[in-house]
């Protein structure tokens, strides 16, 4: 991306994390709703109504650095990457992560601190958090987020928009529906068809 500014979509504790690890020197500006409250060492490039017109998508690239809101809903995260699909999305793996040579990571995803993929795939626009597991052979979707200290056991297919919380472990060979949500520290050792949210050990659908 030499030949284009690197632009940081967020302004919260995920963007913040993203240029603590990734270094700000990667990123030129940051776009959120308004100038982050706890501030960031970038400049302000406004917030996405006038950055999505404002910017040329020819000499911009942008990441995505939105997490997840209430519950473990992706349903922001999606509307951005929809916002700014014509942009070039731009990969971030921490230098401390771990990704073997024959992983595949998507265009606009994060790979964060200490985390791990081994031979493994991923759509555009993941999050791998600090010190998360991906072991062996398993496929993730887009907009997938995957968070600190959860373990993907081997094997494992993964949908679109699925939200795992940190801790969880997921058993090897199972598969996880689209849009799926999962609480933090749950045990899944059973595939899941049914999107929804699901928490505990066995994980069980929750009636919302």
């Amino acid at each position: 991306m030499a030949d284009k500014k690197t632009i940081l979509i967020g302004g919260g504790g995920h963007a913040r994390s993203i240029v603590e690890v990734m270094g700000r020197n990667r990123f030129d500006a940051y776009v959120a709703l308004s100038p982050a409250p706890e501030g960031m060492s970038l400049p302000y490039a406004g917030n996405d109504t006038v950055a999505s017109s404002a910017l040329d998508p020819a000499e911009t690239a942008i990441h995505i650095a939105i997490g997840y809101t209430s519950g473990g809903s992706l349903a922001l995260r999606r509307k951005i990457i929809e916002t700014y699909r014509n942009f070039t999305a731009v990969t971030l793996i921490a230098p401390s992560a771990v990704v073997t040579h024959s992983s595949t990571i998507g265009a606009g995803s994060a790979v964060m601190a200490r985390a791990v993929v081994n031979r493994s795939a991923t759509g555009d626009h993941c999050v791998i958090n600090t010190g998360a597991i991906i072991d062996h052979d398993c496929r993730l979707g887009s907009n997938v987020f995957i968070g600190p200290g959860a373990v993907i056991c081997g094997e494992v297919e993964i949908g679109d928009d699925v939200f795992i919380g940190a801790g969880t472990i997921i058993r090897n060979g199972i598969s996880i529906a689209s849009g799926t949500r999962i609480g933090m520290g749950s045990l899944v050792t059973a595939t899941i068809d049914t999107p929804g949210l699901y928490l505990g050990s066995p994980a069980k659908k929750k009636t919302e």
